[in-house]
């Protein structure tokens, strides 16, 4: 890359910090903007990182026109990314988003028609995919250390605390948190690591009691996969202790392989008839900052070769998308839904699936 991308940051909550300073580390990216409504925020990217205060917006579209970037990292509540989406293609950016792209699958089909129509690049940040744990367990499963996946359980147990000034706010208040936040990264890692699709699945959603979300912060699914194996998961962001558990098992033809914490600790146990558990090496990684590296670092790669469609792309992001709302149809409906059907509804085009 000749020189580094011009680059507007959009959202300074907590995760739009992280991003901040990720772009501020990585030299293809020249941070040139930053967009918040918040005066706070805009004040910590003044002194976080000296930007000019005339670099700084509350109203996108303006900062877009002034600073015309060649890249924007969007990372606004999914509320509002909509309309967000379409003003930075209108203004003929290159984009990575968080996720999901909304909480209206229909809204992200046309978002990803809009980067299509427009010719640009579109990613969305997905970086659980970049944890060396889940990308070491995809290439054991892939080449069949222990055999073929037969069944899995993927078990995620947390008291979270959504006050905390460590986590941004939104989800205290809106739509299906735990499904649209959280588990969304737990589908991705499902599909991305044992590389299969899911074809049907059956969905729960529930909030005891003492819970302090507005709406479901609880998730229990059965997904088919198109392996030839069902996954059963659990999640929840509202257990009763502060003891949270972890556990993600796969059973193979030839052993298990087991993960113990969400971003760490990978185990194996090689053989039927075993009961030794041998952990797997693992690099060291700063939970989820040095992730989020690769992945952008990988994608403003893509881009500078001219790539319109960077990993994790938005076209594969439709998938994991689609299988939350379905989700949230079979809870809302008491129905199982089979996901060909499901994207039918949609209109999702064939080839984009």
């Amino acid at each position: 890359m000749n020189k580094p991308v011009r680059t507007l940051m959009v959202g300074l909550g907590t995760r739009g910090k992280k991003w901040a300073r990720l772009l501020h580390e990585e030299p293809q990216s020249q941070t040139v903007g930053y967009v918040d409504l918040e005066d706070a925020n805009l004040e910590w990217a003044q002194t976080m990182y000296e930007a000019q205060p005339k670099t700084c917006y509350k109203d996108m579209a303006q900062a877009l026109k002034d600073l015309q970037p060649d890249f924007v990292v969007l990372a606004t509540p999914p509320m509002d990314r909509y309309k967000d989406v379409l003003t930075v293609f209108e203004h003929g950016a290159h984009l990575l988003s968080e996720k999901p792209l909304s909480l209206d699958f229909d809204e992200g089909i046309r978002m990803v028609q809009a980067a299509e129509d427009a010719k640009l690049g579109f990613a969305v940040g997905l970086n659980f995919r970049f944890q060396h744990c889940v990308t070491k367990a995809r290439e054991i499963l892939r080449n069949r250390v222990i055999g073929a996946p037969r069944f899995a359980g993927y078990s995620y147990w947390r008291n979270r605390d959504g006050y905390s000034p460590t986590f941004n706010k939104f989800p205290l208040t809106m739509r299906q948190p735990m499904l649209y936040e959280q588990t969304i990264h737990h589908i991705d890692e499902i599909r991305f690591v044992y590389d299969a699709e899911v074809e049907r699945l059956t969905c729960r959603c529930s909030n005891p009691p003492w819970s302090m979300y507005r709406d479901d912060a609880t998730v229990t699914a059965i997904f088919d996969m198109t392996a030839g194996f069902q996954v059963n998961y659990f999640g929840t962001w509202s257990g009763q202790t502060k003891l949270d558990q972890f556990l993600w098992r796969t059973d193979c033809d030839d052993g298990a392989l087991f993960q113990y914490a969400l971003f760490s600790d990978l185990r194996i146990i090689r053989g039927s008839e075993s009961d030794k558990m041998e952990e797997i090496p693992l690099p060291a990684q700063e939970q989820l900052v040095d992730d989020a590296r690769v992945m952008l670092d990988q994608i403003l790669g893509q881009l500078s070769e001219g790539s319109l469609h960077p990993e994790p792309t938005a076209f594969d992001h439709l998938k994991t998308f689609g299988i939350i709302a379905a989700c949230e149809e079979s809870n809302d409906t008491g129905r199982p839904v089979e996901m060909d059907e499901f994207f039918d509804s949609h209109n999702l085009p064939s080839a984009w699936r």
